[in-house]
């Protein structure tokens, strides 16, 4: 396992707080077009990765529990101009998405 984010595409620094818990898109095998839900996601660090490897065609969900990270997130996006991410306040236990929500 890599020790560190900032050599993977998509990474942002300010989107890295230090607090992952590894490095999920590694090992997730995500291909380009995937739609990719990061629970605690934080302000971003592992959605904008995956956002490199699902490109365009994909989409990114960032789900946190913090109405600080989220708005860290959106501000980092909002940096990125990424039109196929998303983020939204909400817990595990009830995400804010529906049953096989569509693309965008």
């Amino acid at each position: 396992m890599k020790d560190e984010y900032t050599e993977l595409d998509g990474y942002l620094a300010d989107a890295d707080l230090g607090l992952g818990c590894g490095l999920p898109t590694e090992f997730a095998n995500i291909q380009p077009g995937n739609v990719v839900v990061d629970l605690g996601s934080g302000a971003g660090n592992d959605v904008f990765i995956a956002r490199s490897i699902v490109d365009d065609e994909g989409r990114v969900v960032g789900i946190d529990m913090t109405d600080e990270m989220i708005a860290k997130a959106i501000k980092n996006n909002d940096k990125l101009g990424y039109k196929n991410v998303e983020f939204y306040l909400g817990e595990i236990e009830a995400m804010p998405l529906e049953d096989e929500t569509p693309m965008l």
